[in-house]
């Protein structure tokens, strides 16, 4: 008796098996697979409704920062066109100053630190495990600075 429960457990197991990749190969034969061709290292951005900005008191100390919610994803334009640019050599010397969270459809899309210290004018992010650095143009310097004043 105990051989054939052993037995039985093992037909059902190979069955089992037999079943799962029957299956797996009509899932990939009937899906149709489209690569994702990117334009910029973080377009996911795009799909974005809405940003925080959050602007460190003290250079690369995230305790104490002071926050400005943005609404209209416009505004930051020039931003997102920075931050999908080409990315720049790698200055471990810059800290951070802030950092803006996009949201779309109430999540986190992506996180982009920034620093518009004199000596390095840069946004960065970590994408696939790895820290990218892209340089900051003057419009974007210009709306950071200028829209600090607003955060509380």
């Amino acid at each position: 008796m105990k051989h054939f429960f052993y037995f039985l457990l093992l037909v059902s197991f190979l069955y089992s098996c037999k079943n799962r990749d029957e299956k797996k190969s009509e899932d990939l034969a009937s899906s149709q697979y489209t690569p994702i061709v990117s334009k910029g290292m973080m377009d996911q951005i795009n799909a974005a409704d809405s940003a925080v900005v959050i602007y460190y008191k003290k250079p690369a100390n995230p305790r104490f920062y002071r926050v400005l919610k943005v609404l209209d994803l416009q505004l930051l334009n020039p931003i997102i066109a920075d931050v999908n640019s080409t990315p720049i050599a790698s200055n471990n010397n810059c800290p951070s100053l802030g950092k803006l969270y996009f949201y779309g459809k109430g999540d986190v899309v992506d996180v982009v630190y920034f620093s518009n210290a004199d000596s390095c004018i840069s946004f960065s992010f970590i994408k696939n495990g790895e820290k990218y650095i892209t340089r900051m143009g003057k419009r974007s310097q210009q709306l950071i600075d200028s829209i600090n004043v607003f955060a509380k």
